[in-house]
């Protein structure tokens, strides 16, 4: 949630690189003790004031830079009517500066699919039934890890499976050529 409130403070900075700063750092996945610190320091505010102030630009940042905001009117036009004009038209020449840059560190950080690492199949026969099976197992690997992924297909589903590989494997051979 953005609190423009905490955006006053940089009011306090004695530089406009301070700024920049500031707004930099409001993009990492987390503060340190030293850059909350240091920001608070730069700003003569508490800690728990800069991490709010850290946590509100991250947000309102984030919010630019998803929602595939780019011009200084539309940046500006999202500051409160009575926020400051100075620091609103500041703020929005540092976004516009640096936002390409944190696009592609926003892209960086997404989740991704996992990928598979290896896998493992056997034929055997379902006793009940005399139907035969095969058995596939996958190991894919995630943020999280390695995870096993099992299946039991009969001919049918292992016929419609193999035939969706293949067409996944046409489509990707057209593309590479």
């Amino acid at each position: 949630m953005v609190e423009f409130e905490t955006f006053n403070l940089l009011l306090n900075a004695k530089k406009k690189d301070f700024i920049k700063k500031i707004c930099h750092e409001s993009m990492k996945d987390d503060y340190t003790d030293e850059t909350l610190e240091a920001v608070a320091t730069m700003l003569d505010c508490s800690a728990q004031e800069t991490k709010n102030l850290l946590a509100s630009l991250n947000g309102f940042i984030s919010k630019i830079a998803q929602n595939d905001i780019t011009g200084s009117e539309e940046i500006h036009a999202l500051f409160p009517e009575d926020f400051h004009k100075n620091l609103a038209s500041l703020l929005t020449k540092i976004i516009v500066e640096l936002l390409p840059f944190w696009r592609q560190q926003i892209t960086e950080n997404q989740v991704s699919l996992p990928k598979l690492s290896s896998f493992s199949w056997s034929v055997n026969t379902q006793q009940d039934t005399n139907t035969p099976l095969c058995f596939l197992n996958l190991n894919v690997k995630g943020k999280s890890g390695t995870e096993s992924v099992n299946a039991h297909l009969s001919k049918e589903s292992l016929e419609s499976l193999l035939s969706g590989l293949k067409q996944i494997k046409t489509q990707i051979n057209q593309l590479t050529s």
